[in-house]
C-alpha cells in the first residue's frame, strides 16, 4: 500500500510560520515521522509540497495508478479551488482531508472547504497528530473498507459499517471513539480498531455521536439511536444483535458505561480507558475540564444535573474494563474505583505499560485483551 501525502502553500514555512497557530516542528522533521508512523503500518509514504495550483494538481492527477489514497493539506486553496476538488474526483483514490489548526475557529472564510466533499474525512485542529490520525484511517478504510450510513438526522448521526465476511448472522460490536466531547475529535480515531475487529469476524458499527457544549443528554440519546439503526438493519447486514456489544474508549467509555447502566438487551459493554467519575475528571483537568464542557455547567452551576450524568446504580449487563497503568490522559483510578464499586457486574484488565491512546492501537496489547473480552461476553 501507498499513501501520497501533499501540503499545499506556505506549509513548507512550517516550524517558523506563526507558530503559535501551526506549531514549531519543521516540514522536514513532520516527513520523518510520517514515514516511520506509516513502516510500522507496511505503509509506503511519499510527499510532495508546492506553493502552486496547477502543481498540486498535476500531483494529484500523477498519483493515479501510483498510489491508493491521499492525504492532503491544500492549505488557503481548501476554501476557494474547485479546480484541486474537481481533480480529486477525477482520480478517484480515496482522500483525507487534513488542517493543523481548527479552521472553524479562525476567520470565518476559513469555515468552508470546497474540497470537503470530495474526502472520506476532514481532520482538523489535531495538531500535526491529525497527519498521523489520516495515515491510520486510509489504511483501515484500504485494508477494511466501510460503508457510510445515517442513523438519524443529525449533523454528528452518521455510521461506518464494517460487515465481516462470515457465513450467517455475525456478532456487532458498536464502537465509541473518544476525545473529551470535543469537535475535533471523531469516529476516524477508531477505524484501525474497527478494522481489525471486523478481520476477527465481528461486524462493526463505529458511531458518531453529539459532541461539544452541553452536548449531554444528546449525546446519550444518539447511542440509543445508533442501537436501534442496528437492530433496524440488522437483516440487511447480517447482525446477529443477541451478540450485540458496545466498545467505547475514553469519553466514549463513559457513554458505553451509561448505556449499560440503561440498556439490559446488550451482551456487554467493553470500556477502554474510561472516564466513570466527572468530578474527578473536572477536578483532574481544571484548565479545560471537559465534563463542565461537556455537561454545559459546572458542577456548582447544576448539581442536578451532574447528579443525572453520573454512572448511578448497576449495570444491567456485563461490563469488562480494561486500562493501561501509564495511562495520563484518563487516571487507571476511574477504571479500578468503578470495577470495586461493581464487583458482581464489572471486571478490569489492567495492561502494563500502556498509555491512553496505546490502548486502542491494534498493534499493541490491548488487542489482545479486547478480544478475550468479545469472545467472554458472547
Amino acid at each position: 500500500m501507498r499513501i501520497l501525502i501533499i501540503n499545499g502553500p506556505n506549509l513548507n514555512l512550517l516550524g517558523t510560520r506563526e507558530p503559535e497557530t501551526y506549531g514549531s516542528v519543521t516540514l522536514r522533521i513532520l516527513e520523518r515521522e510520517w514515514n516511520q508512523h506509516a513502516a510500522r503500518l507496511r505503509v509506503g509514504i511519499a510527499t510532495y509540497q508546492s506553493n502552486h495550483e496547477g502543481s498540486l494538481i498535476d500531483a494529484i492527477q500523477g498519483a493515479s495508478g501510483r498510489f491508493d489514497g491521499i492525504i492532503l493539506n491544500a492549505g488557503a486553496f481548501t476554501h476557494y479551488s474547485y479546480a484541486i476538488s474537481d481533480a480529486l474526483r477525477a482520480v478517484g483514490l480515496p482522500t483525507v482531508e487534513v488542517h493543523i489548526s481548527n479552521i472553524y475557529e479562525r476567520e470565518e472564510w476559513r469555515h468552508h472547504s470546497v474540497i470537503a466533499d470530495a474526502s472520506i474525512a476532514t481532520i482538523y485542529g489535531r495538531g500535526t497528530v491529525g497527519y498521523l490520525n489520516a495515515i491510520d484511517l486510509l489504511t483501515a478504510h484500504i485494508t477494511m473498507p466501510h460503508e457510510i450510513r445515517h442513523y438519524g438526522n443529525g449533523v454528528d448521526t452518521l455510521v461506518d459499517v464494517r460487515k465481516a465476511n462470515t457465513e450467517g448472522p455475525a456478532p456487532v460490536a458498536i464502537i465509541l471513539h473518544g476525545g473529551f466531547w470535543r469537535d475535533v475529535w471523531k469516529r476516524d480515531t477508531m477505524a484501525p480498531l474497527s478494522a481489525a475487529i471486523t478481520q476477527l469476524g465481528w461486524s462493526t458499527v463505529n458511531v458518531e455521536y453529539s459532541r461539544g457544549p452541553g452536548s449531554f443528554p444528546q449525546a446519550i440519546d444518539d447511542i440509543a439511536s445508533a442501537l436501534r439503526w442496528v437492530r433496524d438493519n440488522a437483516d440487511e447486514y447480517s447482525f446477529d444483535t443477541r451478540r450485540t456489544v458496545i466498545i467505547g474508549h475514553s469519553a466514549g467509555g463513559y457513554l458505553a458505561l451509561k448505556t449499560a447502566h440503561i440498556d439490559a438487551s446488550l451482551a456487554g459493554v467493553i470500556a477502554l480507558a474510561p472516564v466513570t467519575n466527572l468530578p474527578a475528571i473536572a477536578e483532574a483537568r481544571p484548565d479545560d475540564d471537559p465534563a463542565s464542557m461537556f455537561l454545559g455547567c459546572t458542577q456548582d452551576d447544576d448539581p442536578a444535573l451532574w447528579d443525572s450524568a453520573a454512572l448511578s446504580g448497576e449495570p444491567l449487563v456485563p461490563v469488562h474494563m480494561i486500562h493501561g497503568t501509564h495511562d495520563e490522559t484518563v487516571a487507571p483510578s476511574h477504571t479500578i474505583d468503578y470495577a470495586r464499586d461493581h464487583p458482581e457486574m464489572a471486571t478490569k484488565s489492567m495492561v502494563e505499560g500502556m498509555d491512553h491512546m496505546g490502548i486502542i492501537d491494534p498493534l499493541r496489547d490491548g488487542l489482545d485483551a479486547i478480544y478475550a473480552s468479545l469472545t467472554e461476553l458472547t
